[in-house]
């Protein structure tokens, strides 16, 4: 076990820099032999090791690796080296006992349907209420198309969805219709013979399981995954066509504080049954695909919304009347089509996504911004989806390097 017990921490950016950092948890706890329960980070800056808020989630109980550690900065960082020699600062590992929840902590609270089945999940902190709901059914009549979609988002305690009736105080009477951040259809790779662009997916009418929950000071994540599908197709590990049954996971987190949710997106695909294995064969891959979102959302008459779309990796729409409700969409892949109206409807939105084998998508929620509220999707875009802050285990190397380095310098100079 190393003596030295930090992470090294970079900011990519030429400005200082705080917020979030989420690095893998299995390396860590592999090198440290700590427990998520005994976990306690400080920043080395701080002398008297104040605990900062830090959490270790869970993402798929099937898959370590995917576990994941998530802390906030509590002061900024300067930028790092440009070749990511020197790092910006470092946070200490301890052990000891984490900080007690505090009031307005991010939480969520799944509802259960009389069968014990999940019907959906509810995300909260300070500034949004989101509802997702996981069944298609969410009101048991024959509208059977809200799976994989939030159907309430509340942003400082006012519908977003349906804005105007809500800015006037009025809940009876909103669109039955409202939602947002579905995944309406995934497009995998069609088969070679005959050929075909792509192999279509719906999944608005089929119903997601809750595979994970958690939630801490930093923030509440929920882990859900589609109804198993089946694809024909070739693996993208051994290059051969065969039968794969896939689930699309989807891990849709509400930071503290924000007013946007961090959802990210993979295929597990294994194959289906013994004839189908292959020897040498990976038990679970991770598929390429790209994703159709749909949104159902009153922004007024199409004369009164103003889209923006000055990047391939990012998205705005805001409507230019009172009270000015915005929606952003930034990702990690590039956003292939935009879509408004969809079929014809003002209210009827469409994103299709580039495929890819891991997604992330932020959804931002605005209000009260005629101006800039572009700017605000396009700065989190930068810092949350292409340069994030980036946290590795410390290692003595850099010391190395950085004297090196140094030396080199003053033997030129």
């Amino acid at each position: 076990m190393p003596s030295v017990r930090l992470l090294s921490l970079f900011n990519p950016s030429n400005y200082w820099r705080g917020g979030y950092v989420s690095v893998p948890w299995q390396p860590i706890a592999q090198v440290f032999q700590i427990s998520p329960d005994e976990l306690v980070l400080s920043d080395l800056r701080d002398l008297s090791h104040t605990p900062i808020n830090a959490q270790v989630d869970q993402i798929d109980p099937d898959d370590p690796t995917r576990d994941t550690l998530v802390f906030c900065l509590p002061k900024a960082i300067p930028p790092s080296s440009e070749d990511d020699i020197l790092a910006s600062s470092f946070v200490r590992l301890d052990w000891g006992k984490p900080m007690p929840p505090e009031l307005g902590e991010p939480f969520l609270e799944v509802v259960y349907g009389a069968m014990g089945e999940a019907r959906g999940v509810r995300l909260v902190n300070s500034r949004l209420i989101v509802w997702f709901n996981l069944i298609p059914t969410p009101e048991d009549d024959k509208r059977n198309w809200f799976s994989g979609s939030a159907t309430s988002v509340q942003l400082d305690r006012q519908e977003l969805l349906d804005p105007f009736l809500a800015a006037k105080g009025e809940w009876l009477g909103q669109d039955p219709e409202k939602r947002c951040m579905q995944v309406a259809e995934l497009l995998l790779p069609g088969p070679p013979h005959p050929k075909s662009p792509y192999y279509e997916v719906y999944l608005f009418n089929h119903s997601y399981r809750l595979v994970s929950q958690s939630s801490g000071p930093v923030r509440a994540s929920v882990t859900i995954a589609s109804e198993p599908f089946d694809y024909i197709g070739i693996d993208p590990n051994t290059g051969i066509n065969h039968h794969l049954v896939c689930e699309l996971y989807r891990v849709i987190s509400l930071y503290a504080g924000a007013d946007y949710l961090v959802e990210e997106l993979f295929i597990k695909a294994k194959p289906k049954g013994e004839e189908n294995k292959i020897i040498g064969e990976l038990e679970v891959v991770n598929l390429s695909f790209a994703v159709r979102y749909f949104a159902h959302m009153n922004m007024g008459l199409t004369e009164d919304i103003e889209p923006v779309f000055p990047m391939p990796d990012w998205y705005a729409v805001g409507s230019a009347i009172p009270p000015y409700p915005a929606y952003g969409l930034a990702t990690n892949v590039h956003i292939d089509t935009v879509t408004h109206p969809h079929e014809g409807n003002t209210s009827y939105f469409s994103w299709q996504l580039l495929p890819g084998k891991y997604v992330k998508c932020l959804h931002m929620f605005m209000r009260g911004q005629p101006q800039g509220f572009d700017t605000r999707v396009g700065h989190a875009w930068y810092e949350l989806i292409y340069k994030p802050l980036k946290a590795e285990i410390y290692r003595d190397d850099y010391v190395v390097k950085m004297l090196t380095k140094s030396n080199f310098a003053t033997a030129v100079g």
